[in-house]
This record gives C-alpha cells, structure tokens and sequence, in this order.
C-alpha cells in the first residue's frame, strides 16, 4: 500500500513541477523590474523566495518517487535531479537570509539571481529531454536546416521485397531507438533485455514480452500502446512510439511474431499495407513479371529484323525494351523465327496465331529468356508442340485454342511452374480432364470457352 501511494505521488510530478518555475520568475521580475524596494515590496520578494522554495521542495519529492521506479535511467536523470535539489537548498538559504533581515547587497542579489535562474533553466530543459526526446528544443526552430536521415529498406544490393523483414527492418529499429537504451543486457529493467529476439519473446520479471498471436497479452505491445498517463506507459522518457509504429508491432504480433516474416506477407491486409507504403515509400503491389524486367534497351539496328514487314510491333515500355510481337504473314518459316532470335532477350509478347505454325518450329522459343505471353492459337498444333513451351522458363501466359491439343497435355502444364493462365477452348482438350486439372492447379487458370 506504502509503494503504491509512493507511484502515485510520483505520478503527480509532471503536474506540480510547474509551479517551482512560475514562482521564481516571477520573483525575479518583481526583484529586478521594481527598483524602489520599499517593505512591501521586500515582503513581496521574500513571499516569492518561500514559494518557490516550498513548491520546489515538493516538486523534488514527487521527482524522487517518480525516478525511484526504475523508469528511467540513472544517466538520464542525474543532471535533472540534483539541479532541482540545488534549486531548492538556494532558494532555501535565500528565503532564510531574507526572512532574517540580513543586509544583502546588490552583488548577492544580482549572482543569486542568475545561479537560481540558470539551475531553473537546467533542471527544466533536462527534465524536458526526459520527456520530449534529446534535443526537443531546437528540433522545431523553423528555418533550421534538420538534417534527416531517410529510412532506407532497400539497397542496390537487397533490391528486392522479399529481402526486407518486419520485425529486422520495421520493428527491432524502433526498439533500438527507444527501448534498449533501459533494457539490454548490461541494464535490463524489470528483467527485460529487448537486444536479443529470443528475450524480446521471452520478457522480464512481469512476464512474457510477445504472446505469439495475441498483442492483448503481449506485455510489450499493451506498454507502449496504453495511454500516456498510465504509470507503466513506455517508453516513459523521450517520444512515444507512433501509431504506425504501434500498429506494425500489433500486426507482427498477430501473424505469429516470426523472426524472419517477409514484408511481402502483409499485402493482403489493405490497412497496414497502405500504411507502411506511405511511411517507407514502397510499392508493396505483387507485380507482374513485366514489371520487374530491367532490360537493357534494344539496339536499333537489331530492329532491322522487322523491315521484311513480317511482323508488327510495339515497346511495351517507355525504355524502349520490352517488346510486342506479331507475325502477319499467312505462313510462317524457320528463318522467320531464327530471325526473331536476334531479339530474342528483348521480345516480351509474342503472336505466332493463325500462320500455319508447325510443332517443331516451337523449339527455337527457349531461347527467349523473357517471353511471358505467348499465342498460338488457331494453327493445327498438336501435344508435342506444348513439350517445347515447356521449355519457355518465363511463360505466363499460353494461348492455344483452335488446336489439337488433348488432355495428355496437362501433365505438362503441373510442370510449368510459372504459367498462370491458358486458353484452351475449340481445342481437343475435354471438361473432364479440364476439371482433374483445375483441382490439382488451382493456382493456373484455364479459360475454356466464352
């Protein structure tokens, strides 16, 4: 019962620190502005020396309760502390002296004056740092350049999402910042070490630190998420987490706080995907295979292959990189595909539809490290053709209705990993067997008719 009256009495020191301040300068004023120091006027002065004295002697007990509570550091608050006792023992001395009657002079007025202004100005700006984050004072100036060091989740070298981690990249930052400088392995307040992942989980002396699967029972996520009056609010010195900050740990916390749990994964869950897309400056969009290609653009006299006027065809890209192609001819030939080689990094899209396309002409396609579409529709191609697509490592899309193509061919399509979506109507292939494939493939869809 003692302890628990002792926190709140520390509790109300935020409110009545305040008072101390007020009292001084206001005492300060009145001993500096008023230069006729009639009695009343030295009755004034001496009233101001005891309240300040007296609200400060509180304010300094309250503080002791408060920082006796393991919240802070004993670094942190050693300036703060003993500038405060200070004030209170001079302001003390003076209000004695005053109330005595001693003849002070001007030069004791004037260094008492300044000592107790500047210990004031000292304990208040390290109580503040305490409060509002080192540096609080100057970090708002306006026209101060700030020099701000952006978040970077991505490098040249880890140039993709699925090499960022949420609780490596997002959470453990915000923990290091704000957490470990009171609870690491030399200082572990309340028995919690937040420098390692396993005693992150594990917590302190209160319990467990992350529940796996439920932020509600999470000591740490109910911490930092409470509200700011609450005793064991944390971090209880400098800024609070923010709120997106405090919604990515309650996310991570819900989806089995895993070590190594992708960025990737949170693209199903529309808010906090929007949220760490603004915060971080990322596109988290699943996007397609075109989108991913940095290609180098293609070297003009390369596109000498198109002046036959076989073909038509298009960028797919303002680069100039990624191309479109279709062959318009009625019948097409080996060399018009040992041609198109000539572009075969480049060529993206691929129309080989209605030209009298053989099985074999087929196999020159893998050489085409990028082609993710291609149609082939309506040429009397039968289940050997489909052998060689197999062959395309990039194929996401096939076209080949109006074919020969039979049922045998799904058991090539279960090994093309990447293909996504198929066209297969007017061909051989049987609602049957389209249905056996579907089962086993649900991730390949097949269009089968209008």
């Amino acid at each position: 019962m003692v302890l628990e009256i002792f926190e709140f009495l520390g509790s109300l020191h935020p409110l009545v620190v305040h008072l101390p301040i007020g009292f001084i300068i206001l005492t300060l004023l009145v001993n500096i502005l008023i230069k006729t120091k009639n009695n009343s006027v030295k009755r004034i002065i001496t009233i101001g020396w005891f309240f300040s004295f007296i609200s400060g002697f509180i304010a300094s007990i309250f503080g002791w309760f408060l920082g006796d509570n393991n919240y802070y550091l004993e670094s942190q608050i050693n300036i703060h502390k003993w500038t405060g006792f200070a004030f209170v023992i001079i302001t003390f001395l003076i209000w004695m002296l005053r109330a005595l009657n001693f003849n002070l002079s001007k030069s004791f007025n004037r260094i008492s004056n300044i000592v107790v202004f500047a210990l004031i100005s000292i304990t208040g700006h390290f109580g503040g740092e305490m409060t509002h984050g080192k540096g609080y004072l100057v970090k708002s100036i306006p026209f101060l350049k700030q020099n701000k060091i952006p978040t970077v989740l991505l490098t040249e070298k880890e140039n993709s999402l699925d090499s960022i981690y949420v609780y490596e990249n997002l959470i453990y930052p915000v923990f290091e910042e704000k957490c470990i400088a009171c609870h690491n392995k030399k200082d572990a307040h309340g028995g919690l070490n937040m420098s390692k992942f396993e005693n992150i989980i594990k917590g302190g002396n209160s319990g467990l630190g992350i529940q796996k699967g439920n932020p509600y029972k999470s000591l740490i996520y109910k911490r930092v998420s409470m509200s700011q009056n609450e005793a064991n609010f944390m971090p209880p010195a400098g800024t609070p987490l923010s709120f997106d900050q405090v919604a990515i740990l309650k996310w991570w916390i819900d989806n089995g706080a895993k070590l190594k749990t992708p960025l990737t994964k949170l693209r199903n869950d529309e808010n906090i995907r929007s949220l760490v897309e603004e915060n971080y400056k990322l596109d988290l969009r699943e996007k397609s295979y075109i989108e991913t290609l940095n290609l180098a653009p293609v070297d003009e006299n390369k596109l000498e292959v198109f002046k036959e006027e076989k073909y038509h065809w298009r960028f797919l890209d303002s680069e100039k990189s990624l191309l479109d192609v279709k062959f318009i001819g009625k019948k097409i030939t080996r060399n018009d595909i040992e041609l198109l080689t000539k572009l075969k990094d480049n060529v993206i899209w691929l129309n080989l539809s209605n030209c009298q396309l053989k099985d074999e002409l087929l196999s020159f396609l893998s050489q085409f490290p990028n082609l993710a579409r291609l149609r082939i529709q309506n040429n009397n191609l039968t289940d050997k053709c489909i052998i060689y697509t197999m062959d395309i490592k990039n194929l996401r899309e096939l076209n080949i209705y109006g074919t020969q193509v039979t049922d045998a061919s799904f058991n090539i399509f279960s090994k093309m990993k990447k293909l996504e979506k198929i066209f297969l109507w007017n061909s051989k292939v049987t609602p049957l067997g389209i249905q056996k494939f579907k089962t086993q493939n649900p991730a390949i869809e097949i269009i089968s008719g209008l």
